[in-house]
């Protein structure tokens, strides 16, 4: 004590000043650190003593906390007053599925393709889950199209379901997995050339073909834009030739294209939903949908199944109660591309020498029969009556 006495009195010139001010700051911070003491008591939180061995009493600490607690101070109001990032729209996932009790009867909505049919199935399944008269059943294969070593036989896998259920309509989506694929061949078919599209041509032929032989609407869904060039190109050349292999097949093409855009025509993942509400429609890969976007995609083939089928069975009338002098005016909407019960056959072209031909149709006058009362030109004989009276010169 009688050295530390010494040094305060050196560092103060030995003045009475010096030694009144060292006694008033010792007694200062002895105060602050006997204050600071009593708060943590308050709290209940334990004195933390020295750390090591060589830690002593330091004076100066309770300074030391006082200053550090105005830096986190500061620097909490800075994050506070720094500008908030915009937010997202939030993803949302897909809702649990409530259906209603299927009619034994209830038509078949059959969803055919890979990870993006399945999305679709899905969409489909909300939307006509309040249908008794509608189910909808799916044949996928997630990772799988038309081209590859490996690709499924489509046409007999659909067959086979719609040969044994009550299917009334077959949805298509897939070609995102063909992208780089050949096809089996000595040599193999490279991706994209000549053959190669001549080849895939025939793949989707054959599944439009197989549906419409077994006298079945179908409906096929285009492929999306991403933000890739090289694949949008390859996605466009893909989308057409699915439109000209349904469209020679009177069937059914969905072109999405535009409806994944922004207005300034370029690739977006977000957009309006069903609701109108602006959603994430695509997934971090630019390619896949979220659910917002299956529902979307869904909603525009349920509008074109509505169009086809005429509705759903007697749910077009929903909501009519159950009255015997109920009498439905309007009976079902009958499909454009629809073929006619008297199949193929043609009427025997018109003999265009006959008179009915040539009344109805050329507009030409029949001929007077001569003696008919119709006729205008009647014969008459010399000397009869109607030539006695005749004025001369007549």
């Amino acid at each position: 004590m009688d050295m530390l006495l010494a040094r305060s009195l050196i560092v103060f010139n030995v003045s009475k000043p010096g030694i009144v001010l060292c006694l008033v700051m010792c007694i200062g911070l002895t105060l602050l650190w006997a204050q600071e003491s009593l708060h943590a008591q308050s709290v209940q939180a334990p004195i933390q003593l020295a750390q090591s061995e060589n830690q002593g009493f330091n004076p100066f600490r309770a300074l030391g906390r006082i200053f550090r607690n105005d830096r986190e101070s500061e620097r909490e109001r800075s994050r506070s007053n720094a500008p908030r990032q915009n937010r997202q729209p939030a993803v949302p996932q897909a809702p649990v599925l409530v259906e209603e009790p299927k009619d034994p009867d209830a038509g078949v909505i059959l969803v055919v393709g890979d990870r993006m049919a399945r999305g679709v199935a899905d969409g489909l399944r909300h939307a006509l889950a309040k249908q008794p008269m509608a189910r909808v059943e799916e044949i996928t294969r997630d990772d799988m199209g038309l081209a590859g070593d490996t690709a499924p036989d489509w046409p007999q896998l659909v067959l086979s379901k719609v040969r044994g259920a009550n299917v009334e309509a077959v949805v298509v989506m897939l070609g995102r997995h063909d992208l780089s694929k050949t096809f089996p061949a000595e040599p193999p078919t490279e991706f994209m050339t000549d053959a190669w599209q001549r080849t895939y041509r025939d793949k989707v032929d054959a599944l439009v073909r197989a549906v419409r032989r077994e006298r079945l609407p179908i409906v096929w869904v285009g492929l999306p834009p991403t933000n890739t060039q090289l694949m949008n190109a390859d996605f466009t050349t893909l989308n057409g030739i699915f439109k000209d292999a349904n469209i020679e097949r009177r069937a059914r093409f969905i072109d999405i294209w535009d409806i994944f855009l922004s207005d300034a025509g370029e690739y977006t993942s977000f957009g309006p939903d069903v609701d109108g509400t602006n959603r994430r429609l695509r997934t971090s890969d630019r390619i896949g949908f979220t659910w917002a976007g299956h529902q979307k995609i869904a909603f525009f083939v349920e509008r074109e199944l509505i169009r086809l089928l005429g509705g759903f069975g007697g749910l077009v009338f929903e909501g009519v109660d159950d009255d015997p002098n109920f009498m439905v005016l309007t009976g079902r909407t009958t499909s454009p591309e629809a073929e006619l019960l008297g199949g193929d056959a043609r009427m025997p072209e018109p003999d265009t020498n006959s008179q009915t031909y040539r009344f109805l149709v050329l507009g030409e006058p029949i001929a007077a029969v001569p003696g008919r009362v119709d006729s205008p030109l009647l014969a008459v004989r010399p000397g009869s009556s109607q030539t006695a009276g005749a004025p001369s010169g007549s």
